[in-house]
C-alpha cells in the first residue's frame, strides 16, 4: 500500500492559526505542483472560508472517493486543490470514528491516485476526529505563539504524540512546532521562541510566522494570503515554511 504524505496540524487550544495555516499551505503546496486535499475535521467548517473566493465548485471530476459520514461532498477549490465540505452537524459528534479510519482513507488507492499531499485541520478539542488525524499523520505540526502558557500545553501534546509514536499508535516521523502571531518586537516572544530552539533543537521548530493583519485581512476575504497580498509578510513568512516542508 502506497504511503501517502499526510500533514495534521493540531493544536488543543483555538485560536492557534491552525486554519489559517492549513489553507496557506494548501495554496503553497498547489503553487509547487502538488496536489492536495484537506480534510476539515473542525465541524466550523472554516476551511471552505479561507478558499471559496478561488473559486470552489461541488467536485465533478473526481467520482469515486471514499466519504467519511463527516464530510458532505467534495469541493474542487482550485487547480491541485481539493478539500471535503464538513457536515457541521455531526463533524465533531460521530462516535464511530476508529483511530486508523483517517489512516486508511488517506492511504487508499482512490486517494493516493489523485493526490501528493493530504492536509488535515483538526478540532481544538480531544475527540475522536483529532485522534484519528493524528494517528494518520506522517507529519504532525503544531501551531503556537511563543508564550509561557501556550508552551506548556505544546509540551503536554509533544509528550501525546511521542508516546503514542513510541507505541506505534502514530505513524508520524516528523513531529514539530510552528511559531504563529510572532511579534519580533516583543521580548517575551523572543525569550520563549530562544527556550523552545533550546529545549527542541532548532530542526523542530519550524520557520515562525510573523503577525500580520493581511492573514486575518485574506481570510475575511476568503483567499489565502498569497491571493490577498502577495508581497505582504504573511505571504513571505508561509512561502518560506512551504519551502521548508517540501524541501
Amino acid at each position: 500500500m502506497v504511503r501517502m504524505r499526510v500533514i495534521t496540524v493540531a493544536n488543543r487550544k483555538g485560536g492557534t492559526a491552525k486554519t489559517t495555516t492549513v489553507v496557506n499551505l494548501a495554496y503553497g503546496f498547489a503553487q509547487a505542483n502538488k496536489r492536495v486535499i484537506v480534510l476539515d475535521l473542525d465541524n466550523q467548517g472554516h476551511v471552505m472560508h479561507g478558499l471559496k473566493a478561488l473559486g470552489c465548485v461541488q467536485q465533478s471530476d473526481i467520482t469515486e472517493l471514499p466519504l467519511n459520514t463527516f464530510f458532505t461532498s467534495i469541493v474542487k477549490c482550485a487547480d491541485n486543490i481539493y478539500a471535503t465540505d464538513v457536515d457541521t452537524c455531526n463533524a465533531n459528534t460521530n462516535e464511530e470514528i476508529t483511530l486508523d479510519v483517517l489512516r486508511n482513507w488517506c492511504d487508499s488507492e482512490a486517494v493516493t491516485k489523485y493526490f501528493d499531499i493530504v492536509l488535515i485541520d483538526t478540532p481544538p478539542t480531544l475527540s475522536p476526529q483529532l485522534m484519528a488525524a493524528l494517528s494518520a499523520a506522517t507529519d504532525i505540526i503544531i501551531p503556537a505563539t511563543p508564550l509561557p502558557l501556550a508552551s506548556d500545553g505544546v509540551q503536554k501534546l509533544l509528550n501525546a504524540c511521542r508516546n503514542a509514536m513510541a507505541e506505534r499508535k502514530f505513524r508520524a516521523t516528523k513531529l514539530t512546532i510552528l511559531p504563529v502571531m510572532v511579534e519580533q518586537n516583543l521580548k517575551l516572544h523572543r525569550q520563549e521562541l530562544s527556550n523552545w530552539y533550546g529545549r527542541y533543537g532548532r530542526s523542530k521548530v519550524l520557520n515562525p510566522i510573523r503577525k500580520s493583519i493581511k492573514l486575518a485581512e485574506a481570510f475575511a476575504e476568503n483567499k489565502p494570503v498569497f491571493a490577498y497580498a502577495p508581497n505582504s509578510r504573511g505571504a513571505h513568512d508561509y512561502t518560506e515554511l512551504c519551502k521548508q516542508l517540501i524541501g
